[in-house]
């Protein structure tokens, strides 16, 4: 959101948490400031949650080219390497993505993030049970991806998508204790994000998932829900086109 230098004084009057970042003339209205690389990565399910809720941040993108493609030896990386060597990223380990709160805190670690948009923006259920439910179903969908990961390096990539990833969909979908079309019921929770990320834009071999998540109609309408939204239909038009 931008305003100009004579509206500024109605800008003051916006509730305390929307910060002010000037640039030039120009004054820009945050809500938060997000810090990753030109990149989806780690980062973008972050990127979907303040979305879909409508959030005004700041996304900070450290730029990021290979001198040889498809070389990590060669990456380059200048402004990252700045804000290393200068200690803006220690709070991180020296790591992105992080994000800073509209008072000047500073949230490391990509899950730590995820765990706490979804929950500023009621996206983590009603209730205590309700949000750990869904961190649960989070986690679920974390150590399925760890499992291809782990999979591919043994050359096992194809048998995982065949196999065990329609498997463990089935077994996730025994877990859902309410209707959709959302995983916890009507109301989109972190956990649909990380699934529908997960789902549509993790794999290079669409078809397969396809047919493993044809295996768990009720993961398949959740997915479907996330991509019906008009926000995610919106950020996915507009986003920077990157690498990966």
């Amino acid at each position: 959101a931008l305003v100009n230098n004579n509206q500024i004084q109605e800008a003051t009057k916006l509730p305390k948490k929307t910060s002010i970042k000037k640039t030039q003339s120009i004054y820009f209205l945050y809500e938060m400031k997000l810090t990753y690389f030109d990149l989806r990565g780690v980062a973008e399910r972050s990127r979907y949650l303040l979305a879909i809720a409508g959030v005004d941040y700041e996304d900070e993108r450290f730029s990021f080219k290979f001198g040889t493609p498809g070389d990590f030896s060669t990456i380059i990386r200048p402004e990252f390497d700045q804000a290393k060597a200068s200690g803006r990223l220690d709070i991180s380990l020296g790591k992105v993505p992080l994000l800073e709160t509209d008072d000047g805190k500073i949230i490391p670690q990509s899950k730590s993030i995820e765990r706490y948009i979804a929950k500023k923006y009621g996206m983590m259920g009603a209730t205590d049970e309700e949000a750990a439910y869904i961190d649960a179903l989070a986690e679920h969908q974390r150590d399925a991806q760890d499992a291809y990961k782990a999979a591919k390096a043994k050359d096992q990539a194809n048998e995982y998508l065949t196999t065990t990833l329609p498997e463990t969909l089935q077994k996730v979908e025994k877990s859902l204790s309410k209707s959709g079309p959302f995983l916890n019921g009507e109301k989109v929770c972190l956990a649909d994000v990380c699934f529908y990320y997960f789902l549509t834009q993790f794999f290079d071999d669409k078809e397969a998932v396809a047919n493993a998540v044809a295996t768990a109609p009720r993961i398949k309408s959740a997915v479907e829900a996330v991509g019906a939204l008009s926000a995610v239909k919106k950020w996915e038009q507009t986003r920077p086109d990157t690498i990966f």
